[in-house]
């Protein structure tokens, strides 16, 4: 009998150890990701970057703001394995009244764009991202 309920106690603790290993796991296949952003050597303090998916790449466009030259993008938000292009926008206030460029607020002092086409709307700028290697910065130049 004594054996009986050892052999239970042991089942149950390995029914629970598996249970709780299995929802410890990140089984979502989305990965965190990331990063610091430079431009001409200089930590860029305000602004977004997007990564859409390229032709054969599943999964959607995500993005993160930029604060202080640094970005991220927790598992519960990341991406998927596969090779992305990168948008990277930059601001800067000035004395104009304008709209932010994400959320459409109106901005007290306006926003100017900092960075040349080459690095948002007419970006040439991907990545591949894998398991394992959740860092990617991007130091930037004219």
């Amino acid at each position: 009998m004594l054996d009986q309920n050892l052999s239970r106690r042991c089942l149950s603790y390995l029914m629970l150890t598996a249970l709780v290993l299995i929802a410890g796991c990140n089984t979502s296949g989305r990965l965190p990701l990331k990063g610091e952003v430079s431009f001409d050597g200089t930590p860029v303090k305000w602004g977004y970057v997007q990564f859409s998916p390229m032709p054969g790449t599943s999964g959607p466009k995500m993005g993160a703001d930029i604060k202080d030259g640094s970005y991220e993008i927790a598992t519960a938000r990341g991406l998927f394995s596969g090779e992305y292009r990168v948008e990277i926008q930059a601001w800067e206030r000035t004395d104009k009244v304008s709209r932010d460029p994400v959320t459409g607020e109106k901005i007290e002092g306006g926003v100017r764009q900092l960075l040349p086409p080459k690095y948002n709307v007419k970006s040439e700028l991907t990545v591949e991202l894998v398991s394992g290697k959740p860092i990617h910065d991007f130091k930037l130049d004219l």
